[in-house]
């Protein structure tokens, strides 16, 4: 989710969290994150005393590729990643120059007290959290072109809290590290999130929402949403915790940090940036995986970290099988940064969702406010985001230029710099992030799980509990690690 209506509206009429169940639950977390890292367990000395130790390549220098290298290593494997971009990260990149001096993320923010892996990280490399705070002004909607007033905002809480309670009770049965072996896995996965909608006994107001909310943080219009991928998200962020805790901190320093302090942990020389992985062939017993610059790497096997919709850069033996294809989504970041938090002045928060070229609003440099300025970022997903990654620089601007302008009053005169974030069109991207279609899950699912041969994945396009989520790309990179590591009696099963 970008910024949930649910925990919005929550918020306004209804009951989140305190400090003290928040903390409970962050500690929780932490724990569960832990006990699955190679890093912190006993299987670290038994690695160490094993002879020959295995090499890996990991193609890809994201969150899910650098926790896979840091994982394995910790384990005593011989690791190498491979990263063609020049910097790490992958669709995680933080900015100081938007407002100077403070940090905005043009990629992955958000980061929830129900994601172990990144809380578990954050311990270990001793990085803080931010509180995403939410003020006390307007949170705006926009449906249909019109405003909902505070009458209809109580009444859409009320509508959505029940609906939600029925994506609950749903969701929580379904195996959420592996979805598709759920008894109901056939029938939910063929099931569009625009049929389940359809369904629901509300508004149409409520539909009109649901329909907004799902499309803007899927990337994907519902009717291309599977039902069992969302309920897959809903049972991995905790039911009920799903809604409120899944965006919770930011990261102070930026995201990147994360990325950077994984990638030192490997070492320096493991860690080959400005160059592609080409091709992957089998040679005999090995793997070679020959780069772009011509160098050749031998290995037992490949992890292969980068987004689905880059894999036809890379060739493999027998070549990509033509229905292994995890749906892509279209999101974009416009990254506003302005004198300051001008909205507070006319009574409103920075918070707001519509179904038209915007689909949500926040605070970008929330918890960091200083007199050198603000930001203001402006999320799109599904065919807001795709037509806005089609516009040219000068109608981009005017278009959000205005939308901004119609919903805080006063932005044109306050901004100061501006960024479009359009992944989509990054070449080594080429879309923002995952959500499976219809019947994906069921079938590209276990597929990836089980991987070709000695061919791997990892990223959140792997990952349904946190798909989309810094996390799933965190949690699935661990989870290859450790796969490997139980196949070669590293790790105990």
């Amino acid at each position: 989710m970008a910024r949930s209506l649910y925990a919005l509206l929550a918020h306004r009429f209804g009951r989140v969290a305190d400090f003290e169940e928040r903390r409970r639950f962050l500690k929780a977390s932490l724990a569960v994150g832990a006990a699955g890292l190679l890093s912190s367990s006993p299987a670290r000395a038994l690695a160490r005393a094993a002879d020959g130790a295995k090499r890996v390549v990991v193609v890809g220098g994201g969150f899910a590729g650098l926790a896979c290298a840091f994982e394995l290593k910790s384990a005593g494997y011989d690791v190498t990643v491979i990263e063609a971009r020049g910097r790490l990260g992958g669709r995680v990149l933080s900015f100081s120059d938007v407002v100077p001096g403070m940090n905005v993320e043009g990629g992955g923010e958000l980061i929830g007290s129900n994601h172990p892996t990144w809380v578990a990280y954050a311990e270990r490399f001793k990085l803080s959290f931010l509180d995403v705070s939410e003020e006390d002004g307007e949170a705006q909607i926009f449906l249909g072109g019109k405003k909902l007033d505070a009458a209809e905002a109580e009444k859409l809480w009320e509508e959505l809290d029940a609906a939600s309670s029925l994506l609950n009770d749903l969701a929580r049965d379904v195996p959420e590290d592996a979805p598709w072996t759920d008894a109901r896995a056939a029938e939910l996965d063929a099931r569009s999130t625009r049929s389940w909608i359809d369904s629901v006994d509300v508004s149409p107001v409520c539909k009109a929402a649901l329909a907004a909310l799902f499309t803007a943080d899927n990337g994907q219009d519902v009717a291309r949403q599977s039902l069992l991928g969302n309920l897959a998200q809903i049972k991995g962020g905790g039911v009920e915790k799903y809604w409120t805790e899944s965006e919770v901190y930011r990261c102070a320093g930026g995201n990147q940090q994360l990325a950077l302090m994984l990638a030192e942990s490997v070492g320096p020389a493991r860690v080959v940036t400005g160059v592609s992985a080409r091709s992957i062939a089998a040679k005999g017993n090995v793997l070679e995986v020959t780069c772009g610059d011509g160098r050749t790497i031998e290995c037992d096997d490949v992890v292969v970290a980068t987004p689905p919709s880059v894999w036809d850069r890379l060739e493999i033996p027998g070549g990509w099988p033509a229905d292994l294809k995890p749906q892509m989504g279209w999101n974009v970041k416009f990254l506003a940064g302005v004198t300051g938090p001008f909205w507070r002045e006319k009574g409103l928060a920075p918070d707001s969702l519509g179904d038209g070229d915007i689909g949500w609003t926040w605070h970008g440099t929330d918890g960091q406010e200083t007199d050198k300025g603000a930001a203001l970022v402006a999320f799109s997903g599904g065919p807001a985001a795709e037509r806005a990654s089609a516009k040219t620089p000068p109608d981009l601007d005017r278009s959000y230029t205005g939308n901004l302008e119609t919903i805080f009053p006063g932005y044109t005169q306050q901004r100061t710099k501006s960024r479009f974030m359009n992944w989509p069109k990054d070449g080594w991207s080429r879309a923002g992030y995952s959500f499976p279609g219809p019947g994906e899950v069921t079938k590209v699912g276990p597929r990836l799980a089980k991987g070709l041969g000695r061919i791997h994945f990892a990223g959140e396009h792997c990952c349904y509990k946190f798909v989309g989520y810094m996390e799933g790309a965190l949690n699935s990179g661990v989870a290859v690690a450790r796969r490997l590591a139980e196949r070669d009696g590293v790790a105990k099963r």
